[in-house]
């Protein structure tokens, strides 16, 4: 605990803090010398046992916010216990869907720091998945600086990529997004055969929902976010096949209709 607020908390001042215990922390509201155990992490649905770390801090400032205006423990705790990042209750904010023999995740990371915090949870949940394969775009009207960033993180948290593009581009041209991001998985040394530059946001959803197999994680980060979750639902599986590589005696229809793109 930083002295500030050690300090703070010994000379009787407010304050929420998750402490350190075996069950992914303990949140602990501090209050005039009183230490009020509220509940640990891992019974807070949204954190998924402790693991999404965004939302931990999320819940602290829930937690926060409603003690200060008076709602006791009692009813903080339950409300905390009963919110969930289901598409009901959160649609588009780390839906979770296990109905395929592999589990998905869909949400609406679409810039370099959302990114970030949903790649720390992902790289804390590779042990317990045997590939992790994202589907990642970013609004046209960012920077290219920022375009490379957001293909630079995408390398470091999935094993295969498909860059994909907004429906609106915002004045980008055809391709050029996915380009940036490929670029920028690239320069961090990501292989190039294990990415796939599907511009169309629903081909590229199924793309990913196509190659998964048991165990897999796949991570769909929509526009669309209800007519995505839909194509989630509703999705059956073909018979498997791998994405990389094209055999030789079978033509790479996606490397030619980037060709044209280009």
């Amino acid at each position: 605990m930083p002295d500030f607020l050690r300090s703070h908390i010994e000379s009787g001042g407010l304050a929420l803090v998750r402490e350190a215990n075996a069950h992914g922390g303990e949140i602990v509201i501090h209050d005039k010398g009183d230490a009020i155990h509220l509940m640990h992490v891992a019974e807070i649905p949204a954190t998924l046992e402790g693991l999404a770390e965004f939302n931990v801090q999320n819940a602290l400032a829930a937690a926060a916010v409603c003690y200060a205006h008076g709602l006791p423990p009692a009813t903080i705790r339950t409300g905390l216990a009963s919110f969930t990042t289901s598409f009901e209750h959160s649609p588009g904010r780390l839906n979770v869907f296990d109905g395929h023999g592999f589990r998905v995740i869909l949400d609406y990371a679409h810039n370099p720091a959302g990114l970030m915090a949903l790649g720390d949870l992902i790289l804390k949940m590779h042990p317990r998945h045997r590939r992790t394969i994202g589907m990642v775009n970013i609004p046209g009207d960012r920077r290219d600086e920022d375009i490379r960033e957001m293909g630079a993180l995408a390398a470091r948290y999935f094993d295969e990529i498909i860059f994909r593009e907004d429906p609106a581009r915002r004045g980008r041209r055809p391709g050029e997004i996915v380009s940036l991001l490929t670029e920028g998985a690239c320069a961090v040394g990501f292989p190039q055969e294990q990415i796939r530059r599907i511009l169309d946001e629903d081909e590229a959803a199924n793309a990913c929902l196509g190659a998964a197999q048991p165990g897999d994680l796949v991570v769909l980060t929509p526009t669309e976010v209800e007519v995505m979750w839909r194509q989630v639902l509703d999705y059956r599986a073909p018979a498997h096949a791998s994405w990389f590589p094209v055999k030789a005696d079978q033509p790479d229809l996606e490397a030619e209709s980037w060709r044209r793109i280009a």
